[in-house]
């Protein structure tokens, strides 16, 4: 092959899996969202199997592969639980069948079909599959997400061709340069993804000053409280489907759907809170959280499992000097639970 074409080739996708690798990394500094973290360690495995392949130690060659493969994955698995507010049960060990293969090869194997070509099949498999979780997972309107997931299904295809053409000599700088085109352009889309408002939901800045606090309204009140925040990026978890524009609303229901949210999972709420309120800090402006349906939310998790719920939402909210909003109205609620509630929230 080409010496020229080889050294471009492998600058390019050192220098876009040491940037993507860079900006996940930041990414997660900001957002504390595990997946990021997960993947800038992942492109930085990527990065060192260039290292390996020029060295030309089988070993290494495969270990890094795998490594990212796995590592690929489990922060795929990590997204998707964030973004659907599930915890995926034994994620590391969905994650684990490149490093186990890779291991096996490494030490039952004696030529490069056992020590790299199986293992590195394996591994491309995962990087496919990593890309048509999200594929099939995440709306149509993330649209980075979706881009970034395609070009990985893409890359991992390709990937998995690499052990039977790798010596046919007319494909050679064929296959090497769409290698390297598919590792640039899967980094750069994922690098968008990160970096977009969809992996933080929260969008735009805003004029309107808003001041910290906790509040309890009545139903009545929230109507002022939608005019007065009609044109702020608000963070709404809500019973009634109408919402000013500018914010990000979530309806609560028990149906599968768009921009929904079950009633039961309260983690969800919280891991997307937080995200918000953190992003909104960085941002330099107050971050807002409405929670309309107490009452709904009463009937599927209990008073208990509520007021827990409220309280820590509280802390988060307060942590980031955030202002929390709750309409609650007190002839719609037993009344010891409307006054647990208030006494969470005000303290009194």
């Amino acid at each position: 092959m080409n010496t020229t074409l080889l050294m471009l080739g492998q600058f390019s996708s050192l220098s876009a899996k040491l940037v993507v690798s860079a900006v996940l990394f930041t990414v997660y500094l900001k957002s504390r969202r595990r997946s990021a973290l997960i993947w800038a360690f992942a492109w930085l495995v990527a990065a060192m199997s260039i290292l390996s392949d020029a060295l030309g130690v089988l070993q290494l060659i495969s270990l890094t592969e795998a490594t990212f493969s796995s590592m690929l994955f489990l922060g795929s698995l990590t997204f998707l639980s964030e973004e659907i507010g599930k915890n995926i049960r034994y994620s590391m060990l969905w994650a684990a069948p490149p490093l186990v293969a890779a291991m096996y090869g490494i030490l039952l194997g004696n030529d490069w079909d056992s020590v790299v070509g199986i293992p590195y099949g394996v591994a491309a498999f995962f990087i496919a599959l990593s890309g048509i979780m999200i594929l099939t997972t995440i709306s149509e309107e993330f649209t980075n997400a979706r881009r970034a997931a395609f070009t990985l299904c893409l890359l991992g295809l390709h990937k998995m061709d690499y052990a039977f053409l790798r010596d046919v000599a007319w494909f050679a700088p064929i296959g090497f340069t769409l290698g390297a085109v598919l590792t640039v352009l899967s980094a750069y889309f994922m690098a968008k993804m990160v970096l977009s408002s969809g992996f933080t939901h929260l969008k735009g800045g805003t004029a309107i000053s808003v001041k910290p606090g906790i509040e309890l309204v009545t139903s009545k009140d929230y109507h002022r409280v939608k005019e007065e925040l009609n044109g702020y990026p608000v963070l709404a978890f809500i019973r009634e489907l109408s919402a000013p524009d500018k914010w990000k609303a979530y309806f609560l229901t028990s149906l599968p759907g768009k921009d929904t949210i079950p009633p039961t999972s309260l983690p969800r709420v919280l891991e997307l809170s937080g995200r918000y309120l953190r992003e909104a800090e960085m941002q330099g402006i107050t971050g807002v959280v409405v929670i309309d349906g107490i009452e709904y939310l009463i009937v599927h998790n209990g008073i208990t499992a509520v007021t827990k719920f409220l309280g820590t939402l509280r802390d988060l909210v307060i942590l980031r000097d955030g202002r929390l909003i709750v309409v609650a109205d007190e002839n719609a609620l037993d009344r010891k639970d409307y006054l647990t509630i208030r006494r969470v929230l005000m303290g009194g």
